[in-house]
């Protein structure tokens, strides 16, 4: 049976714009609440790609005339908005469970990301009218990011559950993200 691959692509940006705006607003609520350690850097440069990714694909949607999807995209934002008040034994403060939890999600966030430009490459799109957006580069972004954030969870969860362990650990990269 065929189907028509242009309003399956605009269905499937559209979903990913909506995930999309809720990872970028963790990804800011992540640098917020991680501002005074040593990672303030890497989260900052971490919430800066997101958001740069975000608009990114939002430029490609108006590219190919996708205009759905506003209504998911709220929803995903209230969605991120709502998952704040998961209970973590701290009404007023940052917890170190909020900051896994959090880590975790935009884990999932950015590898869905990493996982829509490989899908564009592989199903032919990149070759034709969204070579201009390098989805190959857009991948290897999303990589980067994934890198740093495997890192900071690693550091966020020995924190969180190792007695011994008091602060995050800084950054094992030498030269800070800009």
């Amino acid at each position: 049976m065929a189907h028509d691959h242009d309003e399956l692509l605009r269905l499937y940006l559209d979903d990913h714009w909506a995930g999309a705006g809720a990872g970028a607003s963790l990804a800011k609520r992540l640098q917020q609440n991680n501002r005074d350690t040593p990672w303030a850097g890497e989260l900052t440069w971490l919430a800066r790609q997101v958001e740069e990714d975000d608009e990114r694909l939002e430029s490609l949607r108006r590219d190919i005339d996708a205009e759905g999807g506003t209504l998911k995209r709220y929803a995903a934002r209230v969605g991120e908005r709502i998952g704040r008040l998961v209970p973590n034994r701290r009404l007023r403060s940052y917890s170190p469970l909020s900051r896994v939890l959090e880590t975790e999600a935009m884990m999932a966030g950015v590898a869905g990301k990493a996982r829509l430009w490989t899908s564009l490459c592989a199903g032919g799109a990149g070759r034709t009218r969204l070579a201009p957006f390098d989805l190959e580069r857009l991948g290897e972004r999303a990589e980067e990011q994934l890198a740093v954030l495997h890192e900071f969870h690693e550091r966020a969860a020995a924190v969180a559950f190792d007695p011994a362990v008091e602060t995050l650990q800084a950054p094992s990269t030498s030269t800070p993200r800009t």
